[in-house]
C-alpha cells in the first residue's frame, strides 16, 4: 500500500467520490439476479450523497494513489426506534410484499442504536493490494468506538458469494433476506469493550 493515502472526505470534497460510487452501483446492478432495474438506477445523488447529506454521525474515506481516487468506504449510525422497524425507502417500495423482513430482524431489539457498514469499493485495477481491508478497518474501527448496540451491513444480491466471506472475516454473521433476497444482511454485535 505504498503511495496509497487514505483521507476522511468531507462535503467540501464529496464529489471526489462520485465516479467511484457510480462504479459499484453499476457493478451491483450488472451482479444482480433479482430487481436489476432498482440497482441500476441508482447512483451517487441518490444513494452516497444523499446518505451523507442527511446522516449526523457518519464517516466517509477515500483512498488515493498518487492523487487519483482508488476506493471509498462509508459508514453511518442512527437512532432507531421500533416505529422505525418497517421503514421502507421510496426505491424498495415497489418490490415490498406484506410480511417481508426489511432491514431488521425481527429479533432486533429497539429503540438500539444501529450503525451501517454501507458501502465499500476499489477500483479493480487496485484489487489484491490490501486497499479495501485497510478502508474497511478504519471503518470498522470508527463504528467500534461509536455509540451503538448492532451493526449491519447489507449486500446486494448477485454479489453475496464474492464479498460475503470478507465481511465474515470482519465479524459479520448471516442475518435475514431483505426483501425476498434482494438484499442479504449481515449482523454484529458491537464489542462492549473495545480498543484502538
Amino acid at each position: 500500500m505504498e503511495d496509497v493515502h487514505i483521507i476522511e472526505v468531507t462535503e467540501e470534497n464529496l464529489e471526489r467520490c462520485q465516479p467511484l460510487c457510480d462504479a459499484l452501483m453499476q457493478f451491483q446492478a450488472e451482479k444482480s439476479k433479482l430487481h436489476r432495474e432498482i440497482l441500476a438506477a441508482m447512483n451517487f445523488e441518490n444513494r452516497l450523497k444523499a446518505s451523507f447529506l442527511s446522516s449526523q454521525n457518519k464517516l466517509l474515506l477515500l483512498a488515493e494513489y498518487r492523487g487519483e481516487a482508488i476506493g471509498y468506504a462509508y459508514a453511518n449510525t442512527y437512532f432507531m426506534t421500533e416505529e422505525g422497524r418497517y421503514f421502507l425507502p421510496d426505491w424498495l417500495a415497489a418490490i415490498y410484499k406484506k410480511g417481508q423482513l426489511v432491514f431488521y430482524p425481527e429479533h432486533q431489539n429497539f429503540p438500539a442504536n444501529i450503525g451501517v457498514f454501507n458501502n465499500l469499493y476499489v477500483l479493480p485495477n487496485h484489487h489484491g493490494k490490501g486497499v479495501g481491508l485497510t478502508l474497511a478497518k478504519r471503518l470498522m474501527d470508527w463504528l467500534y468506538q461509536s455509540e451503538t448496540d448492532d451493526l449491519y451491513v447489507y449486500i446486494s444480491n448477485g454479489n453475496e458469494e464474492s464479498m460475503a466471506p470478507f465481511y465474515q472475516q470482519l465479524g459479520f454473521a448471516y442475518s435475514h433476506a431483505v426483501l425476498g433476497g434482494f438484499i442479504f444482511a449481515y449482523h454484529q454485535k458491537r464489542p462492549k469493550n473495545y480498543s484502538v
